[in-house]
């Protein structure tokens, strides 16, 4: 028999939980979508906490990476047709990559929180319905 506790919707995480977990949203910035990936891989069965978030950190990087790309486009058409001057609207677009900031921080806090909109997704087995972290 293992003495390996399993981690169970509502249980504040271990300390370990949390630096994966914040490991997981961080390791986009090095690595795109890999970083989480390979946190996955190796914590899926042995955490619910830190797969959900790197589930989140895959999600957001996702999103961000779609969303990124239409504005880049968008904003790159708005700075072609005003000469250039559009394109201090780069400026705000990098904000966006601050978005993986506010994941790490709910992980190192032990918080069962996600991204809005996406939180539902990856939620662990047992957790509640509407969602709402205890």
């Amino acid at each position: 028999m293992s003495d390996i506790h399993t981690l169970t919707w509502g249980e504040p995480p271990s300390n370990d939980d949390k630096t994966w977990g914040l490991i997981a949203h961080i390791s986009v910035y090095l690595s795109w979508f890999i970083g989480p990936v390979i946190v996955l891989l190796i914590y899926q069965e042995k955490s619910p906490f830190i797969k959900y978030h790197a589930i989140q950190a895959l999600l957001c990087q996702a999103a961000l990476s779609v969303v990124g790309g239409f504005f880049f486009v968008v904003v790159g058409l708005i700075a072609w047709l005003t000469c250039g001057i559009g394109g201090l609207l780069y400026l705000p677009l990098s904000l966006l990559g601050l978005v993986p900031l506010y994941g790490a921080y709910k992980a190192y806090q032990g918080e069962w929180r996600g991204f809005p909109l996406l939180e539902k997704i990856g939620a662990p087995d047992g957790s509640p319905s509407d969602f709402q972290a205890p």
